[in-house]
């Protein structure tokens, strides 16, 4: 078998491109062998660090972009940049196989090339994260951001000021939850569908049509979101919607965020009020602005939308990403992604920060 390897060090599914990375001894030849340049002399005589453009997989292929990388004392490292999605990095990964290499995962690579366990566990995460945004947090850890931070504690505060970051950075992957909540036919659903930019969840006129929980992954500037429509919240003796209600408390008790979202077009009634009360940190929303008003939405500190027509939307958005992310991370800054890594530095508050745990 041979000892060059490559895996996929971005996300699968759909993406803009597809990051794989080839090491080991023949490396640069084996990609060579499999690489079709669109122009110039072979992959072999490139100088390190310039980028190449062909295509490699059977028939067509794709098109790449591929760099020859030298990572400190290791022999040559190749990136290959190709089409996101499965099937166009597939074409590579097969070109790369029939040339001899073997599939490894990003955290074989990891663990080859000799990184610390933070640096791993980030380069493992990253191959999961679904925005770029939460990608380069990901990347400024497994570049050592996370490990130097550690390593230069020096006080009590510096470890609970990197525990704080990591209400952040457990998200990174996941991406963080939203619930619309509210009274049967305040337009939740069309809310969602006008945040996702389709047509999610079904939109009837009919109070309660909502009786499961529909859910969408969206991102808000360029941080990942699970939004859930819930269904409608009043008493009810109709089983069926009791049913739906008792998914949406499940569901918003869950939710780091919820919408509670209003008709301004109706006067407000006992149960919106009671809804106000049993969800004080609740965003609200007065949906249906496009409406003659019933009542002024910051009387009751609410972002006024309408869902119909899109006005206001830009500016709830603006509002969620705020009260979910309140403070994002500077380029580069250490952000702690692993609940162990939380657990280590709840250990070390008040204590010498000599413990290697992290560093090796």
């Amino acid at each position: 078998m041979s000892d060059t390897f490559a895996a996929m060090l971005t996300a699968t599914g759909r993406g803009a491109i597809s990051v794989i990375r080839v090491w080991g001894p023949c490396a640069l030849a084996m990609v060579d062998m499999a690489f079709r340049p669109t122009r110039g002399r072979s992959l072999i005589k490139t100088p390190t660090g310039r980028l190449r453009v062909g295509r490699m997989g059977a028939g067509l292929g794709d098109e790449v972009v591929i760099a020859a990388l030298q990572v400190a004392a290791q022999p040559l490292e190749l990136e290959v940049q190709c089409h996101g999605g499965p099937v166009a990095a597939q074409l590579v990964l097969d070109a790369l196989v029939e040339a001899g290499v073997q599939i490894s995962t990003a955290a074989g690579w990891a663990a080859q090339v000799g990184n610390s366990k933070i640096a791993t566990d980030a380069w493992i995460d990253l191959a999961r994260a679904s925005t770029l945004k939460t990608a380069q947090i990901l990347l400024n850890q497994a570049e050592g951001a996370l490990e130097h931070a550690i390593e230069g504690l020096n006080a009590q505060e510096d470890a609970e000021a990197l525990i704080a970051k990591s209400v952040l950075g457990l998200r990174l992957v996941d991406g963080w939850r939203v619930a619309l909540a509210g009274s049967p036919n305040v337009g939740k659903s069309r809310l969602m569908n006008a945040l996702a930019g389709y047509g999610r969840a079904i939109v009837d006129p009919t109070p309660g049509t909502t009786r499961d929980v529909v859910t969408v992954r969206i991102a808000l500037d360029g941080w990942p979101i699970e939004l859930a429509d819930t269904a409608g919240l009043r008493e009810t003796s109709d089983r069926l919607e009791a049913t739906g209600i008792v998914k949406a408390r499940v569901e918003q008790a869950r939710a780091d965020l919820i919408l509670l979202v209003f008709d301004s077009s109706q006067i407000l009634t006992f149960n919106d009020h009671v809804l106000m009360r049993e969800y004080p940190y609740a965003l609200r929303v007065s949906n249906k602005s496009d409406l003659a008003p019933a009542w002024a939405a910051d009387r009751y500190e609410c972002i006024p939308i309408s869902a119909e027509l899109g006005d206001g939307l830009e500016d709830l958005m603006k509002a969620i990403v705020h009260r979910l992310i309140p403070e994002p991370p500077e380029p580069g800054e250490a952000v702690p992604f692993r609940a162990e890594q939380v657990a280590h530095l709840r250990s070390i508050c008040g204590r010498n920060r000599s413990d290697p745990q992290f560093r090796t």
